[in-house]
Parts: C-alpha cells; sequence; structure tokens
C-alpha cells in the first residue's frame, strides 16, 4: 500500500480487489470516519471523453450525479476536469458513505459508458489494544476494523501529552491513539489503574446547520474518581474563556448539565459561529482538561448554484439550491422567480430544470427552505443567450435623398448577448461595403444607389436583415449622343441620333443642336434625318434635362460620304509655258472621303499619263501640247474635271515677245499721243478702229492692254539689246478662239463655256521682223511667235 501526501490530501491508490458487481470490478478502499478520501479515475485509456458524473449504486441508468445529492452537500469535490482528471474527493467521512462508487462517461460518439470498475468504500476508527509484555511492561496497539492505506505512522497521547505505546504496569493515565495523517480522529481513550480518567467524548464531531437556526453541541466526560468538578464551560479560541462571557455570544448560550453530560445551545446562529467547539472541565486538586479536538459547527446559508449563469437557447439547464456542508435533516426547498414562488414543475427538491431553455425562462431566481420563510438564497440572474433575431435596417433621414447630401443606415437586431458585429453589403456586390452598427455616407452619389441590407452577428448566431433601398435623386449626368446605324453615312440614307443620359427621375426634356446653328434643331429623344445630305455633315450635340438641372453631351460628328464632284485642274506656274520649262498640273475634288485615286489623261491618248493628285512634266516639250483633264474616285463613285490645254512655245519666241511687247507700248504710246494732236488740230470727233482677224472677218471691238506681267525692266532692254539692237516691227496680232466671237482682248483671259469637255484658251500673237529679216514670208512666223496661255476652265454644273 502507497500513501501520498499533500497537506491534508492524500490519494488512495487501491491494494485489493474483492470481488466484481454484474459486469464490473470493484476494488476495495479504507478510510477512517471523519476523515477524506480520493477515488481514482477508473478510465484505464482516455478516449475523447465530454462529460464525466461520479454516482453510487446505480447501474444501467441514467446517472445520479453525487454532486446533486442533498446528503453529499459541500462534501464532493471533482478533481481535475473531464478531458484532464476525472478523480473523486468525498470529506468528512460518515456512515452513511459505506457504499458502492462508479463513474459514468460520455464521449463524442457515445452515450453513458460505466469506468472499467467500482470502488466499495469502507469506514473505520481507531481502537486502542493492550499487550502484556510480562511482568513489568504494558504494550498498546492502534488498530482498525479495515485496513488502512500506505501503512500510516500512529502517534501516542497520554493525558492528552505524547507518549510511547509502551509504559511501567504501575503507571496510571488516560492513552488513546491517532494516525500521523488524521491527527484530529483519536482513538477512544484507555484508562489504567483508576476506575476514571481524564476523557471528553462528543456525540458528533461535525455539525452542519442553517443559519438563524440553534444548535446543540453535546459530549461525555469522565474524570479521576479522587477530583471532585468544580466547573465547566466552552471554548473557542485558544485561550480557554467560557463563551456565556464572549461578547459575540451575549445571551445566545446556554448550558444543561446532567450526569457526566455536558449541553451547549445556541441559538440565532450566524455564519460567524462556524468554529471548533471545546469542552473545559475543572476539578479539585487543580485539575483542569480540555476535550481535544473539539466538534467542528458550520453555519451555512442557503445558496443557489447556476453554473453557467447564462445558456444558449434551447439548451438544458440546471439549478441547484445547496448549503455549505451536509445537513443533518435533508430540508424540503422552494423555488422563486421574479419574486414569485415556482408552482411549476411541483418540486421540492433542490434541483430546478429546464429543458430546454427559451428566452422566457430568463429571470432572477432563488431559492429557500420550506418552514424558514426569513430563509432565501441571494438571487441570481439567469440570461438566455440566443443568436440575433428581428434584424432591420433604418435610413436617417427619411424621405427623398439628394445627391451630395448624407445619409446613414442603422442597423438594429434582438440578440443576447448583443450583437457584437455588424457587417454591411451592397446587393450585386460581393465584398462588404462597412462594419459598425451605423453605415455612413456623408457625399452621397448616383453610384451609391441600390438595395443595402446589413448581417447582425453574435457567437451564437447572425442573421440578415431584410434589404432597404436607397433612391439617390440627381440632375443628368453627362448625356452621351450615339449615332444609328453606326458606320459610314451615305448621302441620301436615313440617320438617327439617340441621346441617353442618366438621371433620376429620368430625363424629361431632351433638345438637339447642331453647332454653328444656334436655334434647336428638334426635341425628343431621337432626332432622325430621313435623306441626309452633305449640307448636314457637322457637329451635333443634345441637352438633356429633369426638374434638377440640365447638361449638355459632348459633341459627335456626322460625316457624310458623297462622290467626288467640281473637278477642276489647276497649272503651276501660271503665264506663259517655255518649252524646257516644269508645269505642274493639279487635279482639285470635293468628296467625301477624299479622293484615294486621281488619273490623269491626254486627248488622243488612250492611256493614262499618271495616277496622283499632281501631274509634273519636268522638261516641257512642244509635243506636250494638248488638252489634259483627270478624273478623280474614291469609294463612292468618281468624276472628270474639264479639259486644260497646254501649248508650248519655242525658246526664241520669248525673246521676240519681249521685244515686241517694247514695240507694241511704244507704239500705242506714239499712237496715243499723234491721236491727241490730230483731234486738236482738227478738232474732229474720233473715228473707231477696225481691226481684221486672221480670217478675213473685221473685230470691230476695242482693245486693250493687261500686260501687267509684261514691264519694261533693264532686263528687257538688255534682251532687245541682244537681237542686233534692230527695231521690232509689228507684222500682226491675232485673236484666235474655238468659236468667232467680238470679246475683248485680253492677254490674260479667263474663259468660261456651257459646252462640257470644250476647250477654251486665248492666243495672242505677235509676229516681229527685224530690218536683217523683214522679207520672211507670212506662213513661217511659228518660230517667232509666243502663245501665252493662262487658263483656267471649269465644268458647268448645269446645262
Amino acid at each position: 500500500m502507497v500513501l501520498r501526501t499533500t497537506g491534508s490530501v492524500f490519494v488512495l491508490f487501491l491494494w485489493s480487489v474483492t470481488g466484481v458487481q454484474g459486469q464490473h470490478e470493484v476494488k476495495d478502499v479504507c478510510a477512517l470516519k471523519g476523515s477524506f478520501v480520493t477515488l481514482p479515475c477508473p478510465i484505464p485509456s482516455w478516449p475523447r471523453v465530454t462529460e464525466t458524473v461520479w454516482h453510487k449504486d446505480r447501474l444501467n441508468r441514467e446517472p445520479y450525479d453525487l454532486r446533486w445529492d442533498p446528503q453529499y452537500e459541500g462534501r464532493v469535490e471533482y478533481l481535475g476536469t473531464a478531458q484532464e482528471d476525472c478523480a473523486l474527493k468525498i470529506a468528512d467521512l460518515r456512515e452513511t458513505d459505506r457504499a458502492t462508487y462508479y463513474l459514468s462517461y460520455k464521449t463524442e460518439n457515445s452515450a453513458w459508458n460505466v469506468g472499467s470498475h467500482g470502488y466499495i468504500l469502507s469506514l473505520t476508527g481507531l481502537k486502542v489494544g493492550v499487550s502484556d509484555q510480562g511482568s513489568s511492561q504494558i504494550l498498546l496497539t492502534c488498530s482498525s476494523t479495515c485496513t488502512l492505506p500506505e501503512n500510516p505512522t500512529y502517534i501516542w497521547y497520554k493525558n492528552g501529552i505524547k507518549t510511547s505505546p509502551t509504559f511501567p504496569r504501575h503507571e496510571s493515565g488516560c492513552y488513546y491513539c491517532t494516525t500521523d495523517r488524521h491527527e484530529g480522529l483519536p482513538s477512544p481513550a484507555v484508562c489504567f489503574h483508576g476506575s476514571n480518567c481524564w476523557s471528553v467524548t462528543y456525540t458528533k464531531r461535525r455539525i452542519c446547520v442553517l443559519k438563524g437556526s440553534s444548535v446543540d453541541i453535546t459530549c461525555s466526560y469522565t474524570h479521576p474518581s479522587d477530583h471532585r468538578e468544580q466547573g465547566s464551560f466552552w471554548f473557542t479560541k485558544k485561550d480557554p474563556v467560557d463563551l456565556r462571557s464572549d461578547p459575540d455570544y451575549l445571551g445566545r448560550v446556554t448550558y444543561r448539565n446532567p450526569w457526566k453530560q455536558h449541553t451547549m445551545t445556541i441559538k440565532d446562529l450566524r455564519e460567524s459561529d462556524s468554529a471548533e467547539y471545546k469542552f473545559r472541565l475543572l476539578t479539585t486538586n487543580d485539575g483542569r482538561f480540555s476535550g481535544l479536538p473539539g466538534v467542528i459547527l458550520t453555519v451555512t446559508d442557503v445558496l443557489l448554484d447556476m453554473n453557467p449563469t447564462s445558456v444558449s437557447e434551447g439548451g438544458r439547464l440546471t439549478l441547484r439550491c445547496k448549503t455549505r456542508c451536509t445537513l443533518d435533516a435533508v430540508p424540503e426547498f422552494i423555488w422563486y422567480k421574479n419574486g414569485q414562488r415556482v408552482t411549476r414543475p411541483e418540486t421540492g427538491s433542490n434541483r430546478l430544470i429546464r429543458d430546454p431553455v427559451s428566452r422566457e425562462d430568463a429571470g432572477r431566481y432563488s431559492c429557500g427552505v420550506k418552514g424558514r420563510v426569513d430563509l432565501h438564497s441571494t438571487e441570481e440572474t439567469l440570461t438566455i443567450m440566443y443568436e440575433p433575431k428581428n434584424t432591420s435596417v433604418s435610413v436617417s433621414p427619411s424621405g427623398e435623398i439628394m445627391e451630395g447630401s448624407s445619409v446613414t443606415l442603422t442597423c438594429s437586431s434582438d440578440a443576447n448577448p448583443p450583437v457584437d458585429k455588424y457587417t454591411w453589403y451592397k446587393k450585386t456586390i460581393t465584398s462588404p461595403k462597412a462594419s459598425g452598427q451605423s453605415y455612413s455616407i456623408t457625399y452621397i452619389r448616383s453610384e451609391d444607389s441600390g438595395e443595402y441590407y446589413c448581417e447582425a452577428e453574435n457567437k451564437y448566431g447572425r442573421l440578415n436583415s431584410f434589404s432597404v433601398s436607397v433612391d439617390v435623386h440627381y440632375g443628368p449626368k453627362i448625356p452621351s449622343v450615339s449615332v444609328s446605324p453606326s458606320g459610314e453615312i451615305v448621302e441620301g440614307s436615313s440617320v438617327t441620333l439617340t441621346c441617353s443620359s442618366d438621371a433620376n427621375p429620368p430625363v424629361d426634356k431632351y433638345t438637339w443642336y447642331k453647332k454653328t446653328v444656334t436655334s434647336p434643331k428638334a426635341s425628343g429623344q431621337n432626332y432622325s434625318i430621313t435623306n441626309i445630305r452633305s449640307e448636314d455633315s457637322g457637329e451635333y450635340y443634345c441637352e438633356a434635362e429633369n426638374i434638377y438641372g440640365c447638361l449638355n453631351s459632348s459633341s459627335v460628328y456626322v460625316d457624310v460620304h458623297y462622290g467626288p464632284r467640281n473637278t477642276s485642274v489647276s497649272i503651276s506656274p501660271s503665264g506663259e509655258i517655255v518649252e524646257g520649262s516644269s508645269v505642274t498640273l493639279t487635279c482639285s475634288s470635293d468628296a467625301n472621303p477624299p479622293v484615294d485615286k486621281y488619273t490623269w489623261y491626254k486627248k488622243t491618248v488612250t492611256s493614262p499619263k499618271a495616277s496622283r493628285q499632281s501631274y509634273s512634266i519636268t522638261t516641257i516639250t512642244s509635243e506636250d501640247s494638248g488638252e489634259y483633264h483627270c478624273e478623280a474616285q474614291n469609294g463612292r463613285g468618281s468624276n472628270i474635271s474639264t479639259a486644260l490645254m497646254i501649248i508650248v512655245a519655242g525658246k526664241k519666241a520669248l525673246v521676240s515677245v519681249v521685244v515686241g511687247i517694247t514695240v507694241v507700248v511704244l507704239v500705242l504710246i506714239l499712237c496715243l499721243s499723234g491721236f491727241i494732236l490730230f483731234r486738236r488740230h482738227y478738232s474732229t470727233s474720233p473715228s473707231d478702229t477696225t481691226y481684221k482677224t486672221d480670217d478675213g472677218q473685221t473685230d470691230s471691238s476695242p482693245m486693250y492692254e493687261n500686260i501687267s506681267d509684261m514691264v519694261m525692266t533693264s532686263t528687257a532692254a538688255q534682251t532687245a539689246d541682244t537681237v542686233n539692237q534692230d527695231d521690232l516691227h509689228c507684222d500682226s496680232i491675232h485673236y484666235s478662239s474655238s468659236k468667232k466671237q467680238e470679246v475683248p482682248l485680253y492677254s490674260s483671259i479667263q474663259l468660261s463655256h456651257h459646252q462640257e469637255q470644250d476647250v477654251q484658251y486665248a492666243a495672242v500673237k505677235f509676229n516681229c521682223t527685224s530690218a536683217a529679216h523683214q522679207p520672211l514670208a507670212h506662213g513661217a512666223e511659228g518660230d517667232l511667235s509666243v502663245i501665252y496661255s493662262t487658263v483656267n476652265t471649269t465644268r458647268p454644273t448645269g446645262p
């Protein structure tokens, strides 16, 4: 046998197996009455235990926890936890504790199971025995009715003083024994050499009573026969002082002293009266004796055990009315809720069970003892825990919500414990918007419109609210314009412009504008042009309006596509074209998209001359003379320009032209001077000058000299000197045209004719001969003639 000591606690390891009860092995346990015992946990291989219960003499039924048994009130303790240890400690052992004890346990996947073995508890007291060691010595023995564990060490006392168990036969005195672990539990005393000895025997070593009641503490005593009693009393402190004179007990303590007995009565007990009470005997011959150890009195109140004080809704709850110690007589208990007696279920038990628990069970509970209306436990508040319920959202301020204002959403929910986490969500968005009971949007925008809801959560669960709609009102956002059909817009087709704008309430007025046009083009969300023309090209925009304002869209360009038209040819440089010079013809045309292909043609030549907008002839010759026109083409069609006649003059003619022009100017000046003199001389009216054309027809039209580009410069003079400084003589002036007509003569002439592809040009030819070459025939004038051709041809737009 092994005995472990920690203060006054010892753990009992079993020493024998006495048998099997039913299917469960049991082991014997021996302990002293009035001491305590610890029963080890009988679960050999520790499974995942969730709950343990010690009970006695009950198998094949739901176990009854010893902690709930009033007979064990205040004396039972579970050591450790269900997951780590499950030992049982029973204190203040008494005869009624003789029983067989079992441990039942639950696992995660099973109902109640009984431990591998039980314990049979036996109780014993100490007894002094006498052994004769011969004629001169006596040996005392200390024994028990069952074998105490761990071979305890025995301690001997003679007349209250430690002594040896062996003493001379003639020696007198009172002897008793105890153990080193329980010195307060001595054996009855044995006296030698006298009919009586000093002794005090208490009826009960431990007494438990309710506060406010009365108690009797009784003992019997003996003293040597040669002593006479002179007094007796009870005391609690180290120095023996009669309790009747103690101010704390004044008027509450009375004594009764029949033959060889003494009873002390204490009334109106207080919890402060809990103490160890000892009897003191006084005799003649200066005899004094105290009965040690004394009686332990515990004064208890009624206590309510509500553990835990909060339970989740739907669970099970057991309330227990208890005392700090085990009462000698188990009373009938009364239960109260919120100050009212609980009548259902009818119970006098020390337990009140609620299964399942509902929110209505929440309240203030207390218990009392029948017949003691003055004795109530303190109230304990039962809190029922439940997940959030009735979660809802409110919006502040109520009413219309304007963009730019502030809005606060508040989440409310009934929960216990109160909601510790609020989360805000917006429908169609999975991630949370915010956390906290209130969600504020300080500057609300149209994008914040939508349905919001909150989630309320505590440790027992969570619940979402119904969604609330946040409708933000605002004026039109930047409108946009779409064009239908999309893609290329062809002249003559139909086009619809549509204006779109986000607004709340929706836009109630649309107005259409074209840039550069001040007045509106149309109203309505759609603007249709059924037969679109090139003139409809331009930038369009719309104005969207509701009760909160208006806003213009950005403009959209309507680009009407059409084939080339008004195709024309220009020549660069303008003026006389001299053989050997460079000439560039440029084709121009109105088209959308712009012309992507130009083709140049020369009359009498079937193949194109070139294929770009400008056609350059770098060293022009007389062979390049002729009629030129261009063709402009895009994806929508083609158009041909009016023909341009190019006449190339020789190089010598240039000198003759310069000299001829100079002569003509001089001749005209001389003629004019002569004419003026002639008029003065004859004072007659001037006659018209008649000119004859090359074809013999008379042209009576006036002749003008518009020869701005041919100014007599030093260069022209130098050129005249190079022609042997001979005088120039005007041989003839030719005006030629594709048709005979009377038109003014210009050196720079623009002709417009309504006949398509008609060649329009003007040639002014000067035939001049020097003194060395005057005999030349009229037909030999080709090399010395200069043709000035500044031609602007336009294609007629009408018939």
